[in-house]
């Protein structure tokens, strides 16, 4: 090839480039977006009420909800043994590990090794455009649960689907929607949209197991911050009782259970962990520093969970899971804890309710 010429192909890879992404990053698209969703709030898109309520069926006695952390600690003599234990066991084997990482660290001893986070390339108006998607998606899938929810009532064949089912499934669907649209978004900057997004770790076991241990480290903390809050709730008018979510789960059948927890251990973690931490936190320190960035992604997750009786707790959560990114560069230990403490509250809620019940 003559010196004068160039190769087309290495200009045409940018337009390419270009003429893929606009789509996403066009403000008109964001602005129809919301249109759909003030749109989907309309009456007329919500399922009928009930057109006669006094032939309405009584709806059958539920359960009362087992032992309570309130329960264990004003009358810990009448808290079952099997749901003290799984408290209690946790609890010394979390102080342990807690006060080893407290000596070790006095003796400049380093525990989690530190790792290059990775720099993102997209900027805090991609956290807007996400933030909408978000919005628009959980009212779209808010409204389809309100349907079904309508179809059980009038339906033999919907009235079988359990309630906490139907509830993790509509969770899960939206995180993997934004997810989904999250990593097409990134996909338009320079490098592989997955390892942007911290989903790269070419040691992934002895990541995960640093992100479970870091989880019982700090379950001594989350206990804590629990008790804090049955203390401060009730003088702040805050009502004390479990997120809505794990008393419906709670209910499911023993199959039905199975279904639940591949959901919220395996769907959950990995597709919160790549908004909130991949996404969100790595955007954030781009703006603000880890500390920062830290403090308001951990208010964020604990605000969009809707549980003020959790908000602390899942504020100490957030807070581990962002530092666990923010050491390793890799959300395989991020997942791996909030795997871990999904399952342990969800067996938990589980163990307590049906052994109360029995």
């Amino acid at each position: 090839m003559p010196d004068g010429a160039s190769n087309p192909m290495p200009a045409m890879q940018p337009q390419r480039a270009r003429a893929r992404q606009p789509i996403l990053r066009h403000p008109l698209l964001y602005l129809v977006l919301l249109a759909l969703g003030v749109g989907s709030l309309h009456e007329g898109l919500r399922p009928p009420p009930r057109s006669d309520p006094a032939t309405e069926q009584p709806a059958p006695p539920v359960a009362r909800q087992g032992w309570s952390l309130v329960d264990m600690v004003r009358q810990p003599r009448d808290v079952p043994f099997g749901a003290a234990a799984a408290v209690l066991v946790p609890l010394m084997l979390g102080s342990g590990l807690l006060a080893g990482y407290v000596l070790l660290r006095s003796h400049n001893v380093l525990v989690f090794p530190r790792c290059e986070f990775p720099l993102v390339p997209w900027m805090a108006w991609d956290l807007l455009r996400v933030a909408v998607v978000l919005l628009v998606t959980a009212q779209a899938v808010g409204l389809g649960v309100a349907w079904v929810l309508h179809l059980r009532e009038t339906s033999a064949a919907w009235g079988r689907v359990p309630v906490g089912l139907v509830l993790v499934c509509a969770s899960n669907l939206t995180t993997v929607l934004v997810c989904l649209f999250t990593v097409a978004l990134v996909g338009g900057c320079e490098g592989n949209p997955l390892r942007l997004l911290g989903l790269y770790e070419p040691r992934p076991v002895r990541r995960a197991v640093l992100g479970v241990t870091g989880f019982v480290m700090l379950f001594p903390v989350v206990l804590l911050a629990s008790v804090v809050v049955l203390i401060l709730a009730p003088r702040m008018g805050l009502p004390v009782r479990p997120q809505e979510l794990l008393v419906r789960v709670a209910e499911v059948s023993p199959k039905a259970l199975a279904l639940v927890v591949a959901g919220v251990v395996l769907v959950t973690p990995l597709t919160e962990e790549l908004l909130f931490r991949g996404f969100f936190y790595a955007t954030l320190r781009r703006h603000m520093g880890p500390l920062g960035a830290i403090v308001l992604s951990s208010l964020t997750f604990a605000a969009l969970h809707s549980h003020a009786a959790g908000l602390l707790p899942l504020f100490v959560i957030g807070f581990l899971l962002a530092y666990l990114y923010e050491r390793t560069g890799s959300l395989v230990a991020s997942i791996a804890a909030h795997s871990a403490y999904n399952l342990y509250v969800l067996l938990l809620t589980y163990l307590a309710y049906h052994e109360f019940a029995a």
